[in-house]
């Protein structure tokens, strides 16, 4: 094997005997160089060459026999998947059934009625804490259930594109490797870059970023538990009015920037933005009033905490905004049949996966001849297709019979159908 290295050509020239390839590409980003990494580099642009022999006929039938093995496990997996899947859907409608049924509205929640003790109730009002949440590195203040700093990093970032090619009895495989500059909110490792030595980023994130959670939030004259607090998340922009402490960090907008120039950033460079979530306290003249929630969940000590339903799930609801209980849990009832849809598909995918491994063997078995191959894998597909289906469609059954026999007995026919009418149709040709 010989490498030519060519002025602004990136990509490696591998000639063999009795067959030479050129393939011409100008290089990117400046002039290119020989160096450690298998051939022609350019500081934003390279591609390897390699070359991989193709498996023999009894290797390819040895692997298809393995992933055979491998895809009923694959199946059962999609089995379970999907029965899971039914269970929980019909729990979470039951358990908000319930809920719906027991849930009583308290208005905005302004006193603390012991005759709803332990009872599910329904509070709209103004999220409250007397906490201001304070970043002093930056001098960011707001009186809020949250405050958020994400910091992100100017670096270097590898994306790579492969392309494989057929050479008779060897794969060739193209992998171009194109570096550029991005902002980042992590660091990204450049040890693990093809080119790492033209493409240095620093080890860590000088800063971090950090959420800021005030205690405790009240909504009305009741404590909200940790989990509903989890649940405020309606973000808005903060626009930090002071400069920050350190006079090398520079504002810019509603951003702090930690470097020389914003406008032409190097690698390593920072900037930072700032959200805040669940506004308190007075009227702000630029953030506005207090955000208001719709709160769904059990009255305990002053508290408002999660409600176990008899059916098995724990109701704890928080919505932005002011919405009665009905609408909130209509809204989770359009969620739970919106997720189920979601994993049926899922569920569904996985089928068809662990199938499609199953019979791959009978595709190795004819990979020999091609136009036979192609044929074989096209009906093989097929099959693999329909039987997902239908197997899909029963396990769905089975899930739903336990809990809603009439409908469970429906599905299971429309699932049953394809296969009796295969049976049929092989009878009636074998009468012929």
């Amino acid at each position: 094997l010989a490498i030519y290295i060519i002025p602004d050509y990136v990509r490696i020239r591998v000639i063999r005997p009795k067959l030479a390839r050129l393939m011409f590409r100008p290089g990117v980003g400046g002039a290119a160089m020989n160096g450690p990494y298998g051939g022609m580099l350019s500081p934003d642009s390279h591609t390897r060459v390699s070359y991989q022999r193709k498996a023999g006929y009894f290797e390819r039938v040895g692997g298809s026999f393995c992933g055979s093995i491998f895809g009923i496990g694959v199946v059962f997996a999609a089995v379970v998947l999907l029965f899971y899947n039914e269970g929980r859907a019909v729990q979470t409608a039951q358990s908000l059934d319930e809920g719906m049924n027991l849930c009583s509205s308290v208005g905005e929640g302004s006193v603390v009625d012991s005759m709803n003790e332990n009872k599910l109730i329904h509070i709209n009002n103004a999220l409250r804490t007397d906490e201001v949440l304070t970043d002093s590195t930056y001098d960011v203040s707001v009186q809020a259930v949250k405050l958020s700093r994400t910091v992100e990093m100017y670096q270097w970032v590898e994306h790579r594109q492969t392309r494989e090619y057929d050479e008779g009895g060897v794969t060739r495989k193209e992998t171009t490797y194109t570096y550029g500059k991005e902002w980042r909110s992590h660091a990204v490792n450049s040890g693990s870059f093809d080119n790492p030595s033209m493409h240095q980023n620093p080890g860590s994130m000088p800063v971090q970023s950090k959420t800021f959670e005030a205690s405790p939030v009240y909504v009305g004259a009741f404590r909200l538990s940790k989990g509903l607090v989890d649940k405020v998340s309606h973000w808005h922009d903060f626009n930090p009015m002071y400069p920050a402490p350190d006079t090398t960090i520079k504002k810019l907008d509603n951003m702090f920037y930690h470097g020389r120039d914003p406008y032409r950033p190097e690698i390593g460079d920072l900037r930072v933005r700032f959200q805040f979530a669940g506004l308190s306290g007075e009227p702000h003249p630029k953030l506005g009033g207090p955000d208001r929630v719709s709160i769904i969940g059990k009255q305990s000590s002053g508290q408002i905490v999660s409600y176990q339903t008899q059916a098995g799930n724990a109701l704890e609801m928080l919505y932005s905004g002011d919405k009665t209980h009905q609408e909130i849990f209509e809204a989770e009832h359009s969620f739970n049949n919106m997720f189920t849809w979601v994993l049926r598909g899922v569920g569904w995918f996985v089928m068809f996966i662990g199938l499609s491994l199953i019979t791959s063997i009978v595709t190795a078995l004819v990979s020999f001849l091609p136009i036979v191959r192609d044929l074989v894998g096209l009906a093989v597909s097929i099959i693999n297709f329909c039987l997902a289906t239908s197997l899909s469609l029963i396990v769905i059954a089975l899930g739903w019979i336990r809990y809603r026999p009439l409908l469970g007995s429906a599905l299971l026919a429309a699932a049953l159908v394809p296969i009796l009418l295969s049976k049929f149709q092989n009878k009636k040709n074998g009468r012929s």
